[in-house]
């Protein structure tokens, strides 16, 4: 345990002040006084110097109870700033949250397939400054940075080892975007944030035992157990894409055999075999250009082996998982009424208990939502000091 100091005890009452204000804006010092059951000339002296650094502020007063008219206090989400960063396919998406982890702008670069990762570091780091000039915010003010990557190895030093859109080679993508941008940053798997994301802001909200499923050029997955997120002894937890589905011929051994079978590229490459007119067009939605072609014997086969497969692996988690909801995101959504219900009523036909199918409503908000969440959660107290 930490030795109890004047100048730790004093950070653990302004973030007891700073919490109860977020958690009930509008309070007096007299209020605050008896809801965190410091003293009053406590709460005083620490207020004081809350407002001297912008933390908090005075709005307006209080009807009188006898005394003297009580002056409310708020804090100011805007005080600081976290960024969150996604990167999904051939796309980079960026969000500024406030300290109350409301998201304040989003902005999106895009970028080719197979692109260097120096050029993606280059890309990342313009784009953070370029959103903090559009909310004309200072970069003095951000706390932090969370980037959610495709394929991280987390027990080798942030080096990632593989990507489905991006060469990273043997860049350290967090010490890059430290020497940078002179700011703490996490990096971690963007299916991980997606997870959080949810949890906090979407279909995963107020349940405690869910599954979130995505399926892109990447296939993986996040899990909430008990309202706790889930990574496993190697932070690997959810890596599905890995589950033995599909021709383990073909496997790539960066993603593994499921990836490597059911994974965009893999059910793209087996699309384009079947029709030359597909071949050198750009594919924006896999599913839709198979459920357009299902007139076409060959194309429907294709998307009924890829609805069957994907159901396999949903089978294959709840089966060991039991949980209360499956959150499906990526191109899981694109599904029709049709394709859903099958990929469904697969799943219902081999399960022992049917949990809840959800479609994600956040979209590629979610990853941005965990990465706010999460930078919140490790650089928050960092603003207090």
């Amino acid at each position: 345990m930490k030795k109890s100091t004047p100048k730790l005890v004093k950070m653990m009452n302004r973030e007891l002040i700073i919490n109860e204000l977020k958690q009930n804006p509008k309070q007096s010092r007299a209020d605050l006084s008896k809801k965190t059951q410091l003293s009053k000339p406590t709460v005083s002296e620490i207020v004081k110097e809350l407002i001297k650094e912008e933390l908090v502020f005075e709005t307006g007063v209080g009807p009188s109870s006898g005394g003297k008219k009580p002056i409310y206090l708020v804090y100011n989400a805007r005080s600081n700033y976290v960024v969150g960063i996604s990167i999904e396919n051939d796309t980079i998406f960026f969000a500024l949250g406030d300290m109350n982890g409301e998201i304040l702008k989003v902005s999106q670069t895009k970028f080719a397939s197979q692109t260097e990762g120096r050029v993606i570091v280059d890309l990342i780091s313009e784009g953070v400054m370029n959103l903090l000039e559009s909310e004309k915010a200072d970069l003095k003010k951000v706390l932090g940075l969370v980037v959610g990557v495709s394929g991280i190895e987390m027990d080798s030093e942030d080096i990632i080892i593989s990507s489905p859109t991006i060469k990273w080679g043997d860049i350290n993508l967090r010490k890059e975007l430290l020497n940078r941008l002179n700011k703490d940053v996490i990096v971690e798997n963007d299916v991980n944030l997606m997870t959080i994301g949810e949890y906090y802001n979407g279909q995963g909200k107020n349940i405690s035992d869910f599954v979130y499923l995505f399926i892109g050029n990447g296939i993986g997955s996040g899990l909430f157990l008990n309202g706790k997120f889930y990574k496993g002894f190697h932070s690997a937890s959810g890596e599905i894409g890995y589950m033995m589905i599909g021709d383990e011929q073909k496997m790539n051994p960066d993603s593994g055999v499921f990836e490597t079978n059911y994974g965009l590229f893999g059910v793209t490459k087996k699309l384009r075999e079947q029709n030359n007119n597909l071949e050198d067009k750009k594919i924006n939605s896999l599913l839709k250009v198979l459920q357009d072609h299902k007139d076409d014997e060959k194309i429907e086969e294709i998307l009924t082996e890829t609805i069957d497969h994907w159901a396999k692996a949903t089978i294959n988690i709840i089966s060991l998982i039991d949980p209360q909801a499956v959150i499906i995101s990526g191109e899981l959504t694109n599904m029709d009424q049709s394709s859903f219900n099958h990929y469904k009523q697969t799943i219902e036909k081999f399960v022992p208990k049917m949990p809840e199918i959800k479609v994600t409503e956040l979209g590629s908000k979610a990853g941005l939502y965990g990465a706010v969440y999460l930078a919140l959660e490790n650089f928050s107290t960092s603003a207090l000091k």
